[in-house]
Parts: C-alpha cells; structure tokens; sequence
C-alpha cells in the first residue's frame, strides 16, 4: 500500500509540528491535517510539488510502501526504493551523542556537500 508520509521528512528537517508547519505555508488547516496524518485518499500535484519546495526534497521522499501480500514483496517489486523503513532518520538525537570534535567534522563534511 502506498502512503504519504511527510513527517519523516519534516522530522529530519527539524519540523516537528507538521500541521503548523503546512498552514503557515498556505495550506488549508483541513488540507494540512490530512497530509500530516497520512490520512489522504489522493493528493494533488500541486500540493506535493509545494511541499518538495519547501521541504528540499523528492516526491518519492513524501511516501512510503508497504507490500500488501507475498507477491507484492518482489525485490524486484519498482516500488522498492520506497518501501517503509522502521529505522527513520533521526538526525537530531544521533548530533545529540556525538562529542563536539566529532560535531566539527560533520559540519565540515556538510559544508562541502553544499
């Protein structure tokens, strides 16, 4: 099953309120809550395109699949580069452990990745 998950994305941004997120940004409170609730049923090109924009990212970072039965879960499947990941990305809690010399290096490597 496809579905949109824009607070992964959100999170590793820094984003933690969704929702406020997407109203401040012109989305209508009832548009924003779906869509940060994954609770959509279609989603207009315009909105994901918006968000790419705002967010600096791909459309296909905006969703996530699960395989509905055993057929679906090919590794050949296309719509494996999406599948659901349990281990998100959780940027702020990993910066969080390391000592700051470490820190340093990472800002660093960051800086030439620009």
């Amino acid at each position: 099953m496809l579905k949109i998950n824009v607070r992964k994305v959100m999170e590793a941004r820094g984003i933690f309120t969704p929702y406020k997120f997407m109203v401040k940004n012109g989305f209508t409170p009832t548009t924003a809550t779906k869509i940060s609730n994954g609770d959509v049923e279609y989603l207009r090109l315009e909105y994901i395109e918006r968000l790419c924009g705002l967010l600096n990212c791909l459309p296909n970072d905006l969703f996530e699949w699960s395989p509905n039965d055993r057929k679906e879960d090919s590794p050949t499947h296309p719509l494996q580069a999406i599948r659901k990941n349990e281990n998100s990305l959780n940027l702020p809690e990993i910066l969080k452990g390391l000592p700051m010399d470490k820190l340093r290096q990472v800002e660093e490597m960051l800086k030439g990745m620009k």
